[in-house]
């Protein structure tokens, strides 16, 4: 065990941070958090260098343990060590901070990785608008979301509670099950 979780509660997790400098932060966070986890996309862009951009902007995600969660926003809030400010994402009618489930994380890094494309779902059988619906197979069995037309196409969102939603790429309509 690291020397970053000495403390009584060293079970790891995962939790969102917001900051307005997004990219410091990440460089920041990697040597005191057990994983830093910042989504980008990186762009070419004709007859210029190519850059890099925050997918969800000013949103990290962090592995450590709770205790040290804690005290990273305590010092990045009274700016110690030229610490850069954050601040943990909490529950919407509380104060804990809330923790990210491995698997939203692992969804995040499938949508977010360099290979994936927004696809539509082709309407085999006809979903309809808002339904709540279960993925039944492949990368994203199990996860539940709703049925939503974007740019008149028709996407599985899921979200990710107070944190963002997320457009999933193709899901074959044989793969969904409508969940009453």
């Amino acid at each position: 065990m690291s020397d970053r979780q000495t403390t009584h509660d060293n079970s790891l997790e995962w939790f969102a941070i917001k900051t307005r400098q997004d990219f410091r932060a990440e460089a920041a966070l990697r040597s005191l958090c057990e994983e830093v986890y910042f989504p980008k996309e990186y762009k070419n862009i004709a007859g210029k260098k190519s850059i890099v951009r925050a997918i969800i902007p000013h949103v990290l995600f962090i592995r450590t343990t709770r205790a040290n969660a804690l005290a990273l926003e305590a010092n990045a809030r009274r700016n110690e060590q030229n610490s850069i400010p954050f601040w943990i994402y909490r529950y919407p009618n509380d104060n804990r901070i809330q923790p990210i489930s491995p698997r939203a994380i692992e969804l995040l890094r499938l949508l977010t990785a360099d290979d994936t494309t927004r696809c539509e779902i082709f309407c085999k059988k006809d979903f309809k608008e808002n339904e709540h619906v279960r993925i039944t197979g492949g990368f994203y069995k199990g996860l539940e979301g709703y049925v939503q037309r974007v740019h008149k196409n028709k996407h599985v969102i899921v979200k990710i509670e107070g944190i963002c939603l997320v457009m999933l790429p193709f899901i074959h309509p044989d793969l969904l099950e409508p969940i009453e």
